[in-house]
Parts: structure tokens; sequence; C-alpha cells
């Protein structure tokens, strides 16, 4: 994992070197280990070692390692969206949308989208938000997925898109897909060093086999 984050740097200092102005540094060990207790969960051990080198984002500008504007959140910022998460989802909860067959029927209808094996809430108390775009979209580590789904993959939420989609099965894997994506030119960069993804996400996904077989 540390060598795809040495890579993905490598890449930005010739790309996009305004971007590495933004990243934090080192966490203190006691800043992960609170992290832990505040949320009650425990952080993958790729997630720790990367936050022992970045303690994510200064949140500035919309420049993100990611690219896309994913600005990855540092630890106090972990915990408070995770607090801010639990308390909205709470306040919002519903039975009916904890049912597998309103999954089903909000996906058969194309009122909510899903990719791979995410189960498509408004919030879980077992997503742990790593990034945020826009206020509004969160990259999770997910330690509770759909059938099929490994704990610990990262998705990628749109609360108000309504779409779910798994984008990696670890947060290892993910700097690995996304420093291919890089080197594959996936992303464009303007002058003042934003990455954007090349293709838009037209999240024509239909019914995940998880959920056809549910």
């Amino acid at each position: 994992m540390k060598n795809n984050v040495e890579r993905i740097k490598g890449w930005l200092e010739k790309n996009s070197k305004q971007t590495l102005s933004h990243l934090n540094g080192p966490a203190p060990e006691n800043e992960i280990v609170k992290v832990e207790a505040e949320i009650g969960l425990s952080l993958p051990d790729t997630f720790k070692e990367f936050l022992r080198t970045h303690d994510g984002e200064d949140g500035k500008t919309w420049l993100a390692l990611f690219g896309d504007g994913n600005q990855l959140l540092p630890c106090h910022a972990i915990v408070e969206q995770y607090t801010l998460d639990q308390q909205i989802g709470t306040g919002l909860y519903d039975p009916e949308m904890h049912i597998v067959a309103f999954w089903k029927d909000r996906v058969e209808s194309k009122v909510i989208f899903i990719k791979g094996p995410v189960k498509p809430l408004m919030l879980h108390p077992k997503w742990i938000p790593i990034t945020c775009m826009n206020g509004d979209v969160f990259r999770y580590i997910d330690l509770d997925p759909a059938p099929g789904g490994i704990s610990g993959q990262i998705i990628e939420v749109d609360p108000e898109g309504c779409s779910y989609q798994v984008l990696a099965s670890s947060f290892g894997e993910l700097m690995e897909l996304y420093f291919a994506q890089l080197l594959s030119g996936g992303y464009d960069v303007d002058d003042e060093g934003y990455i954007e993804t090349k293709k838009e996400n037209e999240m024509n996904w239909g019914v995940p086999e998880w959920l056809k077989n549910a």
C-alpha cells in the first residue's frame, strides 16, 4: 500500500504539484487510537498505515489526492462526520428502507442505483467516512457489506443522487486502482491542478447480482 501512495505522489509531483501541498502530515498514533475509541469501530490496517503517513487533507481547496474533489478526511473530521452521520441516520430511520424487497423495487424502478454488494441505506453505523466531496458525496470503509461483499471494502454514496457503489475491496486496492487509472490517462488535470475523471458515470447498472438472488 505504501508503495502505491508514493507512486501516486510521484504522479502528482509531475502533473498536479499543487495537490501535494494540501496533504496533511502524519497523524499521531494517539489520534488514530482516539478515532477507533470514539466511533467504536476498528480501522483497517491499510488505512491506519495511510494515516500514519498523511492525516488526510487540509480541506482548504477543491484539489484532492483522489481527484474529483474527493478530499481525504483527517482523524478529527472522521469522528465529526461519523457522529453527524449517526445523528442524521437516527432521525431519518424508517424500517421499510431496510427491507430487501424495498431495495429491489426501488432499483428496478430506477429510483436508486446500486453497483456491487453494498446495502442502499441512508447511513449505516458500520460505515466509516474517509472522503468527502462537496459536503454530500462520501466514500466509506464498509464493515457490513451486502452478500458477496468484503468487510473493509470502499464504497461511494451519493444520497442526493441515490447512488451506491463499491469502488474497491479495500483501501489498499483503491490506491492501486486509482494509480492505474492515472497512468492509463483516465483523468484530466486543469491549469490549477484539479484532477477530474474523463468519463461521466452514466449509472446504467441494473440490478446487482446479490439483490437479484436475495
